[in-house]
């Protein structure tokens, strides 16, 4: 009898080692995830149009928000306001001429632009802050779309262009697996251009639905 318990203490023992194992594995794959960063990417439609307006960041137990307009905003709540606990560096002439006065970091986090390097035409756009990337489209890609964001970390961005027919050239047409459908010249139903329906889901997207006459001036 006294065997059999000390087997079965042996077992016991060895499934739990194995549990707090497992368990240490997790969290570590969810601290250095955390670290890298998480990304939501907002997108605002309205009934004729659809853009992809900001991307809130965190990394670091950060809170940051990047307005496609160039804005990069801290959570006050956090250490984005004078006087808080994060240090922050911007470029000077020592780091090239492209990006002189840029936010460099949020703490430790780093905050990288497009400069002549990467070649002529992103020069001075966003490129990273922590492990999350921002391409954009170039000359190699074609003339409709140039300049227009073609990538958040994972998730790929692309627009109507002339091989989808002329009618919503330049227009949203995805971003992850989020798809927006407008109303062509072959839709007799609505006017050309109106937003025919939004598809599809993805984990780091949100879409937030305008209404209103100035729905269409974000």
């Amino acid at each position: 009898m006294t065997l059999i318990t000390e087997s079965i203490n042996l077992k016991l023992k060895k499934m739990i080692r194995k549990l707090f194992i497992l368990l240490a594995l997790i969290f570590s794959v969810t601290y250095i995830s955390n670290a890298q960063g998480r990304y939501k990417i907002n997108i605002y439609a309205s009934n004729n149009k659809a853009t992809v307006s900001s991307v809130d960041i965190v990394a670091n137990n950060t809170n940051i928000c990047v307005s496609m307009r160039g804005k990069i905003i801290i959570d006050p709540a956090i250490g984005g306001t004078p006087g808080s606990d994060i240090a922050y560096t911007y470029y000077d002439q020592f780091d090239g001429p492209d990006n002189i006065g840029k936010l460099k970091s949020i703490g430790d986090i780093a905050v990288t632009y497009y400069d002549q390097y990467d070649g002529p035409d992103n020069i001075g756009k966003l490129k990273s802050i922590g492990k999350i990337v921002f391409t954009y489209y170039d000359r190699f890609d074609g003339t409709d779309n140039h300049g227009k964001l073609k990538s958040i970390g994972s998730n790929k961005i692309t627009y109507y262009d002339v091989y989808h027919g002329f009618d919503n050239i330049g227009k949203l047409k995805a971003v992850g697996n989020v798809t927006i459908i407008y109303y062509d010249r072959f839709d007799t139903s609505e006017a050309l251009g109106v937003i025919k329906q939004i598809n599809g889901n993805s984990p780091n997207v949100n879409v937030y639905r305008l209404q209103g006459l100035n729905a269409d001036n974000y």
